[in-house]
């Protein structure tokens, strides 16, 4: 019997909340990720592969791509109570 292992189902949950919250806040905003790049100079790949918890983000990574869609890093990755980002 095999099984297929997603990427995203490897990543911890940390990496999945910061990469959804940066993806919807970002849309709430009307940014694009080439906007992110340009703000923070992190290329439009490594962006996409942040929001899809495909990628392990350094500490200063996180706090450019929060500050870029003005938010500190610890609204992005600190556990909500809500259903939906869980």
């Amino acid at each position: 019997m095999s099984s297929v292992i997603h990427l995203e189902d490897c990543a911890s949950p940390t990496f999945r909340l910061f990469g959804r919250r940066l993806k919807d806040r970002r849309r709430d905003l009307g940014m694009t990720q080439g906007a992110i790049c340009e703000r923070t100079g992190i290329s439009v790949p490594y962006i996409s592969s942040v929001e899809r918890a495909q990628a392990n983000p350094t500490l200063e990574t996180i706090e450019k791509l929060a500050g870029a869609v003005g938010l500190e890093p610890w609204v992005m990755i600190r556990p909500s109570e809500t259903a939906s980002d869980r």
